[in-house]
């Protein structure tokens, strides 16, 4: 499973925030996410004060062994 975090920070306050999003779109670029992550910040979606820090995307991979239920 692959997602995709946005992390945002408060550098006055010291305090983090990440808004993450499932399963992103192939081949997604660097200037897209900033471009998103512009607008989620101009559009009031992340709070007054908080700035872009870091976008990553993270891929888990899961080996159940076994399931009971």
């Amino acid at each position: 499973m692959k997602r995709l975090f946005l992390d945002f920070v408060n550098q006055t306050e010291g305090k983090r925030r990440r808004i993450t999003i499932q399963s992103p779109k192939e081949n997604i670029t660097s200037e897209q996410v900033s471009e998103a992550m512009d607008a989620l910040i101009s559009l009031g979606v992340v709070p007054t004060g908080y700035v872009k820090d870091r976008a990553a995307i993270v891929e888990t991979n899961t080996n159940e062994f076994f399931n009971l239920l």
